[in-house]
């Protein structure tokens, strides 16, 4: 998955420090990342100035900054397609610095008094120098959610709206008060109208592309209910075999691929 960058390690730590010359320069233009023509990142020592540079994170021993690589030559590279590089440092580097970009962004002013906020130099979060209003990183919870029927056959869904056209699972964001268990009996009875028991966790993944951490869940159907589609979530609902999903199979950079493969495989039930 996009995440799975080993034998890279990713810094999450939060220690800014003087920024190296070759270290890595991140800078967002609307939906893009500002990469070199050949899709590497700008390092330190190409800017005019280390001045403004905002720490992000590590990878390796790389830190990598917020800054502005926009009067040099650069390629614009859109957010969604990031997951298709090659290079997994890339997407993944790019994309976690995106979301990180976002959260700055939307609380550059205090939601309580409203002055200019600050990076707090000690930890993650944003401080309001006049009130002490302190904003941390969003993480919205959210399911990935593969249900299996009694013959084996796994429920995929379409978005109703939405340019990602290739087969999905059901999925959808927590709410305030439930448990992520709740979450996926609630998500799987909107959209789909039938009901889920034997729900078994089977692993996590980080996706900035939304701000989400994904929870994914492996469910039995509890009675023999038809689909009933929610047409304003889904295009279509149906079930599925597993000779007939092995081509149908999306990228497993993506925890929704990650758990077809497991189904096609035949290891869902390990």
């Amino acid at each position: 998955m996009i995440q799975d960058i080993y034998p890279h390690q990713y810094h999450n730590e939060y220690h800014p420090h003087e920024p190296q010359d070759t270290d890595y320069v991140l800078t967002y233009k609307e939906n893009t990342v500002l990469l070199k023509e050949d899709y590497s990142f700008f390092c330190v020592s190409e800017l005019n100035t280390k001045e403004n540079l905002l720490y992000l994170f590590e990878i390796d021993d790389k830190t990598f900054y917020l800054g502005d690589v926009s009067h040099l030559s650069y390629t614009s590279v859109k957010i969604r397609d990031l997951r298709n590089l090659s290079n997994q440092v890339i997407s993944f580097a790019s994309l976690t610095g995106w979301q990180l970009y976002n959260w700055m962004k939307e609380n550059t002013y205090c939601g309580c008094c409203g002055s200019k906020m600050e990076n707090d130099p000690k930890e993650r979060a944003m401080r309001c120098p006049s009130c002490n209003h302190i904003v941390y990183p969003r993480l919205n919870p959210a399911v990935i959610v593969a249900v299996i029927n009694d013959k084996d056959e796994l429920l995929v869904t379409k978005y109703a709206h939405s340019t990602y056209k290739q087969y999905a699972l059901v999925a959808g964001f927590a709410e305030i008060g439930e448990t992520i268990e709740e979450t996926v009996k609630r998500e799987v009875k909107e959209e789909t109208g039938i009901e889920v028991d034997s729900i078994t966790y089977y692993k996590s993944q980080p996706w900035s592309l939304s701000g989400s951490l994904l929870f994914g869940f492996w469910a039995k159907v509890k009675d023999s209910s038809a689909i009933t589609l929610d047409e304003n979530e889904l295009s279509l609902a149906r079930w599925i075999t597993r000779e007939e999903l092995k081509n149908h199979l999306p990228s497993p950079i993506a925890l929704t691929g990650d758990m077809m493969m497991k189904y096609v495989k035949g290891e869902h039930n390990q």
